[in-house]
């Protein structure tokens, strides 16, 4: 099993946890006093965490709710278990399962999984970007007055003046702005083509590893 295979395995794996979660979620917790995270984020990420220390037990882990672990080797994993927690627990199907992994600080392979509509995105550096199998590539859009972009900020307070005064900036210079608060999701459906730009202030690596090299490969 290559690499790429090992880690699509992981991520739906993961994804079904996300799925049954997500018929039962009825609460949540806090994190900071504007974010939130819930048990499916954990059981996501043990889960991934399992897999991969099983198969690669010396590289290393960076991840959004866990400690990082510090490897061997120059490859890191770049986990996300639940990219898009807002979504999660009010119903929207807007999130995925981000998986990313960098060797000396490049992000080389990338895959992202939601699995509510089953759309499996996943990259290798230099060999191009996929949906499902099938090659695809963005929208090449140029001009801001006809394109829809998506916003995100992180939950901290100047974080959040910060993109209010974004979204007052673009909201009417374009078709339309949306705020999905799944970083790695807008990237990955700006690699198909359905939003032409993100504007993020505030994602963290494991957010938007993987995505990011799935849109540079489209």
């Amino acid at each position: 099993m290559s690499v790429l295979e090992k880690v699509i395995s992981v991520a739906k794996s993961a994804g079904a946890i996300l799925a049954h979660e997500f018929s039962h979620i009825n609460k949540f917790d806090t994190k900071g006093e504007h974010d939130i995270v819930t048990h499916a984020d954990y059981q996501s990420e043990a889960l991934i965490m399992k897999e991969l220390q099983a198969a690669y037990p010396e590289y290393s882990i960076i991840t959004e709710e866990s400690p990082n672990i510090e490897g061997k080797t120059e490859y890191c994993w770049y986990i996300d278990p639940l990219d898009g927690t807002n979504n999660f627990i009010t119903g929207s199907p807007y999130f995925v399962v981000s998986i990313g992994l960098a060797y000396q600080d490049e992000i080389i392979l990338g895959v992202v999984y939601n699995p509510i509509s089953d759309e499996l995105f996943y990259a290798e550096k230099g060999k191009g970007a996929f949906l499902n199998g099938g090659k695809i590539s963005a929208s090449g859009r140029k001009d801001i007055s006809g394109s829809l972009l998506a916003l995100a900020y992180a939950p901290e307070e100047d974080k959040i003046r910060q993109g209010i005064a974004l979204l007052e900036t673009f909201v009417l210079q374009c078709r339309r702005v949306v705020i999905n608060f799944a970083p790695a999701l807008d990237l990955c459906n700006i690699a198909r083509g359905r939003i032409d730009a993100l504007i993020d202030n505030g994602s963290t690596p494991e957010d938007h590893a993987a995505a990011s090299l799935i849109l540079t490969e489209a």
